[in-house]
């Protein structure tokens, strides 16, 4: 019977320690077919400002972009149904422990805009990888 109660307890405590965790993201690539990931992205290039202060979760090839001797760019990139185009995401990890080499990453992160070159770009802050 201990057991039962133990089994029932921890299934509990997994089952809304998941929902928890979900309801924590607006908005859920991994959920998404590839045109609507690749669409969604595009969207969130093209239209920042709506997408401000949302939690967003999304799975992709790691790649960085090296802009300065001293700085580089970590982004997360999908692609398109077909594979032959693509939409990148620049996030930027709490914990500043970044992968090594090419590798798939799914990340998490608030939706926030800055400024570049007097265009509003958006980038995931406060992100973590999952």
């Amino acid at each position: 019977m201990k057991n039962f109660f133990a089994t029932v307890i921890v299934f509990a405590l997994v089952t809304f320690g998941s929902f928890a965790h979900a309801a924590a993201v607006d908005i859920d690539l991994t959920k998404m077919s590839s045109t609507m990931v690749y669409s969604t992205v595009f969207n969130m290039v093209t239209n920042p400002k709506n997408f401000v202060g949302k939690t967003m979760r999304m799975h992709g090839e790691y790649t960085t972009y090296p802009i300065s001797a001293s700085e580089t760019i970590h982004a997360c990139l999908v692609r398109d149904a077909a594979g032959c185009c693509s939409q990148g995401l620049e996030f930027r990890l709490t914990n500043g422990n970044y992968p090594t080499g090419a590798t798939e990453v799914t990340v998490v992160g608030t939706i926030a805009v800055q400024k570049i070159s007097g265009k509003d770009v958006c980038y995931l802050k406060n992100s973590v990888l999952e």
